[in-house]
């Protein structure tokens, strides 16, 4: 007797008091066209358990209780230690996909074998004008953002390369993910999905959009009243990011002004949870020193590649542009 034959996708969704939009979620895996998938949902430890909710689905599922909420990248590497499969898509509860999304992810793959990343077109799920983000961008000095327009140039089948992919709706090469050590549970949430885009260009990898993966996403349904432990990830989250990541050229250049940019942060919003955010960061500079001699050491990508890829222009961040290029 053969061995049954394993899908090609395995779809993580992390659930955390998810009720309102998850069953939408599922009825969208559900009329998907391409079928070689799985699904697996970990429930970070939500006041309603999602698990009776899978029988919307026909395809392989599983369902995994947190018996706390680990945030995003733990419960995302939980997901990756069960995944038998050659990649890895995560997706928010809060995002829906059109019917094609899985299709055109995994064709973008099949056609860029030297792409370890896929991202998604997002569109409000409250008005189909907006663009929700479009590419991943970092802003030399560590702020991140989702871009909000759509690239003028090209068809709607076009691949763009970004810096990196957003993870509320993403496909994962998983033997590269897995390469990588996979997402940094320390960061919980906010900024994880950065930081495994930074390590996979770091690692030699790029990333791509794909025009034609589209998702309608809510955005932030699961953190809505949380703003407080919002500002408390991203100031720690930040300074990780960059102590990690950045080669120590470009790091040293950045330094002044991402001192600067913290100043001015803190006096725009000074917040006892950002200031709280920014010490922990600090304080466990060491850490992320001990974790930046791995990355760097197993660096493929120099330092002026790289910086191709980052944003210098601060205009850029407050107008998200979505900095990207047509492949």
């Amino acid at each position: 007797m053969s061995a049954e034959k394993k899908p090609r996708v395995c779809v993580a969704i992390v659930s955390y008091n998810s009720s309102a939009t998850l069953p939408r979620c599922l009825d969208s895996l559900a009329a998907q066209t391409y079928g070689d998938f799985s699904v697996v949902l970990i429930d970070n430890a939500s006041v309603e358990k999602p698990g009776d909710l899978l029988s919307r689905l026909t395809v392989p599922t599983s369902y995994m209780e947190m018996e706390d909420n680990l945030g995003f990248a733990q419960a995302m590497n939980v997901a990756l230690e069960a995944a038998d499969c050659e990649f890895l898509a995560a997706l928010n509860p809060d995002a829906f996909p059109h019917p094609n999304w899985l299709a055109e992810l995994v064709y973008a793959a099949d056609q860029r074998q030297g792409f370890a990343a896929f991202g998604s077109a997002q569109i409000s799920a409250a008005d189909s004008a907006e663009i929700d983000g479009f590419g991943d961008n970092l802003l030399a000095w560590g702020l991140a953002w989702r871009g909000q327009s759509l690239p003028k140039d090209g068809a709607e089948s076009d691949l763009y390369e970004s810096f990196g992919v957003c993870a509320a709706a993403a496909l994962y090469r998983t033997e590269i993910l897995n390469q990588i050590g996979g997402f940094d549970d320390r960061f919980f949430c906010f900024y994880e999905d950065v930081d495994v885009s930074f390590r996979l260009r770091l690692a030699g990898h790029r990333c791509a959009i794909a025009r034609s993966a589209v998702v309608d996403h809510v955005g932030g349904a699961s953190f809505e009243g949380k703003s407080e432990f919002a500002d408390f990830l991203v100031a720690r989250n930040q300074w990780w990011l960059l102590v990690k990541n950045m080669p120590a050229l470009l790091l040293i250049a950045i330094l002044p002004g991402y001192i600067l940019m913290q100043i001015y942060a803190l006096i725009r919003h000074p917040t006892s949870s950002r200031m709280k955010g920014l010490r922990e960061g600090l304080a466990q500079t060491g850490e992320a020193l001990r974790a930046r001699r791995n990355i760097q050491s197993e660096r493929k990508t120099s330092a002026l590649e790289l910086n191709r890829w980052l944003t210098w222009n601060p205009f850029d961040f407050r107008s998200r542009a979505s900095n990207v290029k047509r492949l």
